[in-house]
């Protein structure tokens, strides 16, 4: 609520707890129209009030006093004021911007009494005051210097800390021993209030490296002690070596190999100088050095028995050694590995888990191993193990069982602890390029390349002008992909991501360019040319063969003759089925001559003259008929029209078929041995009605075509037919 007074005003506000603005705007409106206003800021009490007590120089009696705060400012200068009650006496300490003051020793409280501690927060605008603290006595905050002079000295199998603090205190004060294995978590033990400053670690692996520090408190914990680190001890007559033994692997014919690991001594204790590894067989007993470091190899036996020996020596003496008995390869069993391995990483550690084998087992062997020397193993009764790893490091992970019979198949795993980004994709490179497709290659990652397993690979490609690109994704089997939704004739931009479970990387940029024409487009042009250049030999070659089948000479059948044959002859049937010595003009048919007129082909008048010359020739002259002779035939040259011309045809000379040596080819089919005989065509064609040109038959071939009454008997006659080519004589 406000009121205004002329040109005063007051504006009255009541802070709530859910007031939380630490600055405000107040305006004055009129109609809309800002006349006037101011900024309000608020301003929060001090909180977390604490004080620490310290002691100075061992001086039970010294004390020093140290209060701190929190306190939201807000831009503006705040002086500070710290009040300190004890049994009626109040110190102060002022500070200025600061959230801590100090008491001096003559200032600060005594021991003995209750302490009530408050914080003034002093601006110009106004006070603000913090909640009151009150501690029972100086004892709840006196915090101890931190120890020093911290020792470590190495015993059989522990370490023994001793640390100075304040012996004023030592009755009254609890202590923790920190000590810290590299490469694991820290581990704390708490020595209870005594008056002794020593305490003796127990919980430590031999020949191995710690880190120790102290602390101690009545009620406030002081700070750690400089870290001190040392290795413990070993007895190494007390040490067990173990030595262990792979499957057997064919390695060439007669013999096999064997991978041999032992652990048992810390190379880092130095109390040894060299292991010796001995083979025995058949009376015969080799020896091998190795390394403090070295703790497996491979070795090559034959197929016969071995015993193996693993001893650690020092100054040529034997301080611990292992034995083995290796069987003949014929001995040696087959034996199944575990069944269903399962592996993941969880918060830093690779944890492995397989099913119960229905064979009975003396143990499991667990192999692991981040670089070709760093070999570990343990032996294990449970069905599931774990171990720590380093982040983005590849561990190879063995696992076998163990048989009363000697080891089983071994199965070997990868997994990394923690995941990284995976190797860069490398190699990439576009083949068979066309117009609107392309293939991408590149080189797969292994699964041993650092620092991540490849869960699948993406493309990313986009033309030049593009401003997005596309990308097409598969599985990490695959190295390669087909683009097939490319233009022509342009450049492309491709990379391909590598993708793990935590990470992805990118290869570099890979340009390539596609062609402006397929390869459809290329054969189809290729078949359209062929087929362009053979046209023009086709068409010729077609051309050719019409031709050639169009002016194919048939045989004119009015240059035919007739014969009568003999009565003998024609006792001869008929063969249906053509023979190779028959001969077409041989054959007896049964046949009635009918007459037809018919339209002889146009011929000159000339040529009419010269044929109706001939036949009249023909009737006039005498013949003599024997049985294999013509009755219609020509006894000089006969005159032939053709095309317009006279040519001049040798006249037949008589021959007897079947005595006459003429070749089975040269009487083969005949154009006409279908053909019903009508009328003899032999005369010259003699005008008709209407300008129709009717044939006319010589005496001898009206006697045959005279039509016969249908009581007459049919008779048997052998046509002979003589084929003529116009402009060639046969």
């Amino acid at each position: 609520m406000g009121w205004t007074f002329g040109s005063h005003s007051e504006l009255h506000l009541r802070v709530t707890a859910d007031f939380t603005l630490a600055v405000g705007i107040v305006e004055c409106h009129l109609d809309d129209i800002v006349l006037g206003g101011t900024v309000i800021r608020t301003y929060l009490d001090p909180e977390n009030v604490s004080c620490i007590a310290e002691t100075l120089h061992n001086c039970f009696l010294c004390i020093r006093l140290t209060c701190k705060w929190d306190h939201n400012q807000n831009g503006v200068n705040t002086n500070y004021m710290v009040h300190v009650k004890q049994k009626g006496n109040e110190s102060l300490c002022q500070s200025r911007e600061i959230k801590w003051c100090t008491f001096s020793e003559e200032e600060g409280p005594k021991v003995g009494g209750e302490i009530n501690v408050t914080v003034t927060a002093q601006t110009s605008a106004g006070e603000a005051h913090s909640e009151k603290v009150t501690y029972d006595s100086i004892w709840d905050i006196v915090k101890l210097d931190k120890p020093r002079d911290v020792q470590v000295k190495p015993e059989l199998s522990a370490l023994s800390v001793t640390w100075r603090s304040n012996n004023w205190a030592l009755a009254y004060t609890v202590c923790e021993v920190r000590f810290l294995e590299k490469g694991s978590e820290p581990v704390v033990r708490t020595v209870e209030k005594t008056s002794s400053s020593t305490f003796d670690l127990t919980e430590v692996k031999p020949c191995t490296s710690y880190s120790v520090s102290v602390r101690c408190r009545i009620d406030v914990w002081s700070e750690w002690s400089q870290a001190v680190t040392h290795f413990t001890s070993i007895n190494v007559s007390n040490v067990q070596l173990h030595l262990w033994r792979s499957e057997g692997v064919v390695y060439a014919k007669g013999k096999r190999a064997m991978h041999l690991m032992w652990k048992g001594i810390n190379p880092l204790c130095k109390v040894f100088d060299e292991y010796r590894l001995f083979n025995r067989t058949h009376n015969l007993v080799t020896s091998k050095s190795f390394k403090p470091s070295e703790n497996h190899t491979v070795v090559i036996l034959d197929e016969n028995a071995h015993s193996v020996t693993v001893a650690a020596y020092r100054n040529n003496q034997s301080l611990s050694e292992a034995s083995m008995e290796i069987p003949s390869a014929a001995e040696e069993f087959n034996l199944p590995p575990v069944d269903n391995v399962n592996m993941f990483a969880r918060d830093g550690q690779i944890h492995i888990t397989w099913d119960k084998l229905y064979l009975t087992v003396t143990g499991y062997i667990v192999i692991w191993n981040s670089t070709e020397e760093d070999h570990q193993w343990q032996q294990t009764q449970e069905r599931h193990f774990s171990l720590e790893g380093e982040n983005f490091t590849l561990y190879t992970v063995s696992l076998m069982p163990l048989y009363e019979n000697g080891p089983g198949s071994e199965i070997r795993l990868h997994a990394y602890a923690r995941e990284g980004v995976p190797a860069v994709v490398s190699n990439v490179e576009a083949e068979r390029i066309c117009d609107r497709k392309a293939e991408i290659h590149w080189r797969p990652i292994l699964s041993t390349q650092c620092c991540a397993f490849v869960v699948s690979y993406t493309v990313f490609y986009k033309a030049q002008n593009d401003m997005a690109f596309r990308n097409v994704t598969v599985d990490q089997k695959e190295n390669g992909v087909i683009l097939d939704d490319l233009q022509p004739k342009t450049n492309y931009i491709v990379y391909v991501q590598a993708s793990s479970m935590a990470a992805s990387s990118n290869s570099s940029f890979y340009t390539f360019s596609t062609k402006p024409y397929g390869e459809v487009f290329l054969i189809m042009l290729i078949v359209c040319g062929v087929g362009l250049m053979l046209l023009p030999v086709c068409t010729v070659l077609v051309v050719l063969i019409r031709k050639e089948y169009l002016n194919e000479k048939v045989p004119n059948p009015r240059f035919s003759s007739l014969t009568i044959w003999s009565s003998q002859k024609c006792r001869n049937p008929w063969n249906q089925l053509p023979v190779p010595w028959a001969c077409d003009s041989e054959k007896s048919l049964t046949w009635q001559v009918e007459a037809e007129d018919y339209s002889i082909l146009a011929t000159s008048i000339r040529d009419v003259a010269k044929l109706q010359q001939n036949t009249a020739t023909q009737e006039t002259t005498p013949t003599t008929h024997t049985e294999n002779t013509a009755l219609v035939s020509s006894s000089s040259e006969t005159e032939l029209a053709s095309r317009g011309k006279e040519e001049r045809i040798k006249p037949l000379s008589e021959m007897d078929l079947e005595t006459a040596q003429i070749h089975p080819v040269f009487l083969s089919r005949s154009p006409y041995k279908n053909q019903t005989p009508l009328t003899s065509p032999v005369d010259s064609p003699r005008k008709g009605l209407q300008g129709t040109t009717k044939p006319r038959s010589s005496e001898e071939t009206e006697t045959l075509l005279k039509p016969k009454h249908d009581s007459a008997t049919m008779v048997t006659t052998y046509v002979t037919v003589d084929m003529f080519e116009h402009g060639k004589r046969k």
